[in-house]
């Protein structure tokens, strides 16, 4: 094993080393050309960066398996494994060190797309939907079911082993992504009921690959904890149970306060046609660089285009200071469909937000907190007025003190 070291200037450390300290790099191989090859790339980008850091060679199965490593040559900063397989170029390595923060977000790392489900109309959409969004950015789909009581099922099993409920409730819910998808002239392939292994991808075609999982206990309580593994969970807004309730109903409540990832709500009446068009629901104090990065990425991902609209009362002081920062620091992040800055005066911010909405045929509303009594706000608010209820907008919620994956 062998150790480097290369010198930075502080000023250029952009963030990406806590207390202009090293980055800590770790080069899984065998000692071959490929690792040799992704070794002299991160010296490389190291330079190019003038970012002080740390570069260590490791070669012994042991290490390599313990640290969860299944393809060589890989890619490890700072705890977190970033490549395997394949060397990646010196400018995608320089990225990655200089934007740690916004590689280690579950929004960028997206693999896989949560949908939970209770077997009602409105999660049959939110299904559909999520299917679309998984094939646009190549990931795959765990459908989730959360089980509070033994007894649920159209069939219970007469044994009343919790494993016999499990079946079932497994058994209806294949089922049910079977006819939901069916819809929109998509197959699923439920686990055989002979080895319990899900059926082979469809290779032809670049398909989500959708698997199913039951969960247990109350379901809000049941996806807040399901949510710490999952890189973003896509729900509807109204379920079975729950026709009482205002705006998102009483669990996807919760789970929108709650969750430890991004999370997509579906309105019962919407449509996938693309996300052509994104709303940032801004304060600037949302307007962090990393918030911004994540909102860029994933609207390239759609290549969709960013409206901020900042929405304040009258009188505010300081816009155009802060209007001038945030077109300097963001202006030029992506070239490609620069950004559209608006104002709103109202004292009612979310109806603002969804009139901007309708007239610009926004597609989906994104809001970043930093503290989640900011989303219980809008939520009061909301409720009051009936903007999200009568709305068929979906929503994005970024709780960026929960969106880093840990090493």
């Amino acid at each position: 094993m062998r150790s480097l070291t290369v010198i930075q200037t502080q000023s250029d450390c952009n963030g990406s080393c806590q207390g202009c300290g090293k980055t800590h790099i770790k080069v899984f191989g065998a000692h071959d050309t490929a690792a040799e090859l992704l070794r002299t790339r991160v010296m490389l980008a190291l330079e190019s960066t003038s970012i002080k850091g740390k570069v260590m060679e490791v070669a012994e199965p042991s290490q390599i398996n313990s640290s969860g490593i299944r393809s060589l040559p890989a890619l490890m900063v700072e705890g977190v494994v970033y490549s395997e397989g394949v060397v990646p170029s010196v400018e995608q390595i320089a990225d990655l060190i200089k934007h740690q923060d916004l590689h280690k977000s579950k929004l960028f790392r997206l693999s896989k797309v949560s949908v939970p489900v209770d077997i009602s109309p409105v999660s049959a959409n939110a299904l559909r939907f999520a299917w679309h969004i998984a094939k646009q950015l190549g990931a795959n789909i765990e459908v989730v079911y959360a089980m509070d009581s033994i007894f649920e099922g159209a069939q219970p099993s007469a044994s009343g082993f919790l494993s016999s409920y499990q079946t079932t409730m497994k058994t209806e819910l294949d089922a049910f992504i079977t006819d939901s998808l069916r819809e929109i002239g998509e197959k699923y392939d439920p686990p055989s009921r002979v080895t319990g292994m899900p059926g082979t991808p469809d290779q032809s075609e670049k398909k989500p690959f959708i698997s199913s999982k039951v969960i247990y206990g109350a379901p809000d309580l049941a996806l807040e904890s399901y949510s710490k593994e999952a890189d973003l969970i896509v729900m509807g807004t109204t379920g079975s149970g729950n026709l009482g309730k205002k705006f998102f109903g009483s669990v996807s409540v919760e789970v929108s306060k709650n969750a430890h990832c991004p999370t997509l709500f579906i309105p019962k009446e919407a449509e996938y046609r693309g996300l052509n068009n994104l709303l940032y629901a801004s304060d600037f104090d949302s307007l962090n660089a990393l918030s911004v990065q994540q909102a860029v990425f994933f609207a390239k991902r759609f290549d969709g285009q960013i409206h901020f609209v900042h929405v304040r009362p009258g009188g505010e002081k300081g816009l155009e200071s802060q209007r001038a920062i945030f077109e300097d620091d963001y202006g030029t992040a992506n070239p490609d469909r620069p950004f559209i800055f608006h104002k709103m005066v109202s004292e009612d911010i979310t109806g603002a937000l969804y009139e901007y909405a309708f007239y610009h045929r926004i597609d989906l509303m994104v809001f970043v907190t930093h503290h989640r009594t900011f989303w219980e706000k809008i939520l009061h608010k909301s409720v009051t007025n009936n903007a999200l209820l009568t709305s068929d907008l979906p929503i994005l919620i970024i709780h960026s003190d929960d969106d880093q994956l840990e090493p």
